[in-house]
């Protein structure tokens, strides 16, 4: 039973990814900016759980200091009060969570019984960098430490491991309520973009993601910030900061596997603990989709924070 659903997810899953992803990889820089300015449009409309979700989140709104009317998704019920996931999902910075999103949410709240909580925060071309930063910020002072949970988690996909990291530095110099654990799916650490040439090298196994692409995203993200800053790069900030408890997935068959060797030297030259797995033939994020690998990456996850 168990195989011929993951089968079937598979089947799912390539049919999904040909059809959403192929037009984006091709994306003349014509149609990149009518793509932002499409984004644009839809980030102002309300975000949405999919029909199958709708009984598992509830929704509240919380204001930033800078006038940002944020959603805020719940799971629920969780059955343990001591602890919460803090879910940054990916998208590019310009994109809300898909159906996807969901569905992985849903299934790593369920199975560690922890609340989990996923912000949608500003998106480019309307906000920038900065502007996200503050909001996630507001939020983790003046709610997520008032919720009085013994530990945090930080996980993030893609774009969101991204922030993930950005915030986990900023919390830690700040002095606030540190961050147990950091999981990491996929992440983009190296905005600069340093090894580009390593990345050429993988892009004809990466279904999902153009790196011309990305970087003309990430570079109007940014604003007028240094693409070195830890806030857009945080492979270049100061990852002492990051909790020992530190995990990190990603596939071979993705272009952000150089960003993700990248964080590991780095992280092993300061001699900070961070586990890393690479799955094989395995492509950006597929923890979200129903395929075997998946499945296990999620078990691999959920034990991580279990146990830690």
């Amino acid at each position: 039973m168990q195989e011929g659903f993951v089968s079937a997810g598979k089947r799912f899953t390539d049919r999904y990814l040909a059809v959403m992803f192929a037009s984006l990889r091709d994306a003349t820089p014509e149609e990149v900016q009518q793509e932002l300015e499409h984004c644009r449009h839809m980030n102002k409309k309300p975000v949405r759980v999919p029909k199958l979700f709708r009984g598992s989140f509830s929704e509240t709104s919380f204001e930033a200091s800078n006038g940002y009317q944020m959603q805020v998704f719940s799971t629920e019920p969780y059955h343990e009060d001591d602890t919460l996931i803090l879910y940054l999902h990916g998208g590019a910075c310009i994109y809300q969570p898909v159906f996807f999103h969901w569905r992985f949410t849903h299934d790593i709240a369920l199975r560690t019984h922890y609340r989990l909580v996923m912000p949608i925060y500003p998106k480019y071309p309307e906000y920038h960098c900065v502007d996200n930063m503050t909001v996630l910020l507001d939020f983790y002072e003046r709610w997520v430490m008032r919720q009085g949970f013994q530990r945090i988690i930080l996980m993030g996909d893609s774009f969101g491991g991204n922030v993930a990291m950005g915030l986990c530095q900023e919390i830690a110099h700040r002095g606030w309520q540190p961050v147990s654990d950091l999981v990491l799916l996929s992440p983009c650490v190296d905005n600069a973009f340093t090894r580009r040439d390593q990345m050429k090298a993988l892009q004809h196994l990466d279904i999902m993601i153009k790196r011309d692409r990305v970087e003309t995203i990430m570079g109007g993200w940014r604003g007028e910030l240094p693409a070195t800053h830890p806030w857009v790069s945080p492979v270049y900030g100061d990852l002492t900061t990051f909790p020992k408890n530190t995990l990190l997935i990603y596939g071979s068959n993705e272009i952000l596997k150089v960003d993700a060797e990248m964080l590991v030297e780095k992280m092993q030259a300061l001699g900070q603990p961070i586990h890393a797995s690479e799955y094989e033939g395995m492509f950006h994020t597929f923890p979200m989709f129903p395929v075997k690998e998946g499945f296990m990456a999620i078990k691999e996850m959920v034990k991580g924070m279990r146990n830690s």
